[in-house]
């Protein structure tokens, strides 16, 4: 007796419930993955980072004064006008530059290029120490520094050998979000003893955003879920809500497709969970010319995603996306919403954005 017709009717049920199994491991998961807000080391303590926004979203909650010279106690440690700083993430080269200040040394992971052209623009020369996850103490010391500025997760294992060197302080970069990356820089200008300079150039950003904050409430963006994602070949992470570019999408009033309990910043994700996730924009940020997600255009499920079917698959540059988390690539990436939400005929052509269907 001939099977085929039952084998027919058995696949497409089949692939029906991988999907179905596989959204609800998924969004398990995503809630079972909730986490607290890391702390962030100053000096001899530890305190935890309050991060939260005001009610209307409008603005962001920054710290007082009380609480910033409570995370940085010891001011006095710390030189009064540092000449030469070394940054060991791209956060902190933002920050400094927004102060008129020049790093001579930045872990750039060997790549000047993943530096966007906003920062070279105000560079005047530097010095490579090194890669983000291990940068070179020899480098370091070499610069002769007076200031060391370095992010909690990546370095707080050496925080010791780099006070050797000269003065460190230990902030969070990786993993934080917006709101999170608007307090570090306070921070930092309190640091470097310009407060109210810093405060200055954060009031100026945040004026900026609201103005393009409401113009993007105007847009279909604003009524549909966007993510953005890694790509490499060695497989797709999704930026959750906690992430840089999620909590800045949801500042922006846009919705995210991942439940917002999600504490993991950056999620591992296969074909299967995107298609669970299913946003209607998928932003993508490309480290390899060839992908995971390359391969994935063979596979059936990949043609059900939503934004492949709409056509709304754009790849972004990771270096604002994901590398250069600052008020800059904020903006950048704001006003690149508004050029994504406009129409196809009205778009300006800009190289760091193309469809990726």
């Amino acid at each position: 007796m001939n099977q085929r017709p039952k084998l027919t009717l058995i696949l497409p049920l089949l692939v029906i419930v991988l999907i179905v199994v596989g959204g609800i491991v998924f969004i398990i998961n995503q809630k079972n993955n909730v986490t607290a807000t890391p702390s962030l080391n100053a000096d001899n303590g530890t305190l935890a980072a309050a991060v939260t926004e005001s009610s209307d979203k409008n603005n962001v909650l920054l710290l007082t004064d009380e609480e910033i010279k409570a995370r940085l106690p010891n001011l006095s440690d710390y030189p009064q006008d540092p000449k030469r700083i070394v940054v060991l993430e791209y956060s902190f080269l933002g920050d400094a530059l927004a102060l008129g200040l020049n790093p001579v040394g930045i872990a750039d992971d060997n790549k000047p290029d993943s530096i966007i052209p906003e920062f070279n623009q105000q560079l005047s020369g530097y010095t490579s120490v090194g890669s983000r996850y291990q940068p070179s103490l020899e480098a370091i010391a070499d610069l002769k520094p007076d200031l060391i500025i370095a992010d909690d997760e990546r370095h707080t294992v050496i925080a010791d050998e780099l006070n050797r060197i000269a003065p460190s302080i230990v902030l969070k970069s990786r993993g934080e979000s917006y709101v999170e990356n608007i307090q570090t820089a306070q921070l930092v200008g309190h640091i470097v003893h310009q407060d109210q300079k810093m405060s200055q150039v954060i009031n100026t950003h945040l004026k900026k955003m609201a103005d393009l904050k409401s113009q993007l409430a105007t847009t279909p963006l604003a009524n549909h879920s966007v993510q953005f994602a890694i790509i490499s070949d060695k497989g797709m992470w999704l930026h959750g809500p906690s992430s840089y570019a999620g909590s800045l999408l949801n500042h922006l009033n846009i919705k995210s497709p991942i439940p917002e309990q999600t504490g993991e910043a950056y999620i591992a994700t296969s074909l299967e969970q995107l298609l669970a996730a299913n946003p209607d924009w998928l932003l993508i940020g490309r480290y390899n010319d060839h992908t995971i997600y390359d391969e994935w255009k063979s596979s059936p499920l990949f043609n059900q995603l939503t934004a492949v079917k709409n056509n709304q698959v754009i790849e972004v540059d990771p270096n604002y996306w994901a590398l250069n988390r600052s008020m800059q690539s904020a903006e950048y990436m704001t006003a690149e919403l508004l050029e994504i939400a406009k129409p196809k005929g009205k778009k300006s052509s800009s190289p760091s954005l193309k469809e990726s269907n």
